[in-house]
């Protein structure tokens, strides 16, 4: 089996969430799949990434992970995924996969390729500097307006919290377990590894997910297990990516200097606007104290008597 996938960087083998839960699940069994870096999401079915051909399926292209997960099961190597479990485990598997899905997916979804600031300094860079020009502005223009459509149904407050919330969820999950399921892995660790690790690695800075994860000792531990155990990176990789190190660590200060710059002059907007109405108050009150003396002198009400010295 060849697995394509969006090329490592950031200690990963991949950036891609799903990328990343394809990789895990296949090195967390042994499976003996050939990686296939790859930049041309035009060659699959659905024009992205993980892409899986399996000769076995008369050639045909896997790009669903429950499908892949069947074919490594199938596939007669020693270790088998989620052999051990019993069948309430892995109907509490697929109610955790469905429970992701709905909650943490959105969120990192959102954190990645919506928050304008994260998707300009991160997202926007890596993708437009490894596809091809002009194709690279059709991919990323293209994926993200699909992304922004399946977004649009909640607020990104309702999305943040409901991502917050499966964190916690997922730290009170695996407790003080080596995995999700106990002491050997399982797909959810390679499902729960896939959501995380970007969102651990990559450098953000809108982090407010990333902040409440790294706050989570017990999930920081997991992903960086899985990384070591299961996915390290070649010295190649390793060469890479630290050649790189600085051109990241400038676009983050950069993007965090440009953030600060803009809630200083938000702050100053909301001060200005909470002065107006005292302004508008005073000018109101003078006015009508003005037109009050003038109506005053004119009825008579008042008489104005002159001073001679």
């Amino acid at each position: 089996m060849d697995l394509h996938v969006w090329p490592a960087d950031f200690g990963l083998p991949s950036i891609d969430v799903s990328c990343l839960q394809f990789l895990a699940c296949a090195k967390m069994c042994a499976s003996p799949v050939s990686v296939v870096y790859s930049t041309s999401p035009w060659n699959t079915p659905n024009g992205e990434y993980p892409a899986v051909v399996d000769s076995t399926s008369q050639g045909k292209t896997i790009t669903d992970f429950d499908k892949f997960v069947e074919v490594l099961r199938k596939s007669g190597q020693e270790v088998v995924i989620d052999a051990e479990l019993t069948a309430s485990e892995r109907s509490q598997i697929d109610a955790f996969s469905c429970y992701l899905q709905q909650y943490l997916n959105p969120a990192v979804l959102h954190t990645f390729w919506a928050d304008d600031l994260n998707y300009s300094t991160v997202t926007h860079h890596w993708f437009s500097s490894r596809l091809s020009f002009p194709y690279n502005l059709y991919y990323l223009e293209k994926r993200r307006k699909r992304i922004q459509r399946f977004l649009s149904e909640k607020s990104v407050t309702a999305i943040l919290k409901d991502g917050l919330e499966a964190l916690n969820m997922l730290s009170a999950k695996l407790g003080d377990n080596k995995f999700f399921c106990g002491n050997k892995p399982s797909s959810l660790d390679a499902l729960v590894f896939g959501y995380l690790a970007p969102l651990l690695r990559l450098p953000l800075p809108n982090d407010r997910l990333q902040l409440h994860l790294r706050a989570c000792p017990n999930l920081v531990r997991f992903i960086e297990q899985v990384a070591s155990i299961y996915l390290p990176p070649s010295e190649e990789q390793l060469r890479l990516q630290k050649a790189e190190r600085k051109m990241w660590e400038s676009r983050l200060q950069k993007a965090e200097k440009a953030k600060e710059a803009e809630k200083a002059a938000s702050a100053e907007a909301n001060q200005a606007q909470e002065d107006l109405p005292l302004r508008d108050t005073i000018l109101f009150g003078l006015g009508a104290i003005t037109l009050s003396l003038l109506f005053a002198l004119h009825s008579g009400i008042i008489q104005a008597s002159g001073i001679y010295l």
